[in-house]
């Protein structure tokens, strides 16, 4: 690291909260803030909103996991559809006894069903 005077590293810092400065300036004052010269105490504001800066930064693999908890969610809306399609079907499907037989299908087709019955028989009867 080259030496330079502290009113340097001042104006670096200063750069650097403006975002005007290269990773690699950012690196040196990482150095910097961290060696034996920086203990001075008008770099200690710096070296704890630095800090404080790194630690609350987002990790980079955070995008990464995004799409694995959309899909999460994702998947579990579909089986949530799919359970209330499931339960719709099944309150939609009616029990007759035809000739002694209990017969399982869809409740439309029983009223249809009975429905036609109910004419025909009044159709007979009229005749």
């Amino acid at each position: 690291m080259k030496q330079h005077d502290l009113s340097y590293w001042e104006a670096l810092a200063e750069r650097y909260f403006l975002a005007e400065t290269t990773e690699k300036e950012e690196a040196q004052l990482r150095k910097f803030l961290c060696s034996s010269e920086a203990q001075d105490s008008r770099f200690d504001e710096i070296r704890a909103t630095m800090s404080y800066l790194q630690v609350s930064r987002p990790k980079k693999d955070v995008s990464v996991k995004l799409p694995l908890k959309t899909i999460a969610v994702a998947a579990c809306l579909f089986i949530a559809m799919f359970l209330g399609w499931y339960q719709y079907q099944q309150y939609n499907i009616s029990s007759v006894r035809v000739a002694g037989e209990d017969i399982e299908t869809d409740a439309s087709i029983v009223m249809q069903k009975q429905m036609a019955e109910m004419f025909n028989s009044l159709d007979l009867n009229d005749r």
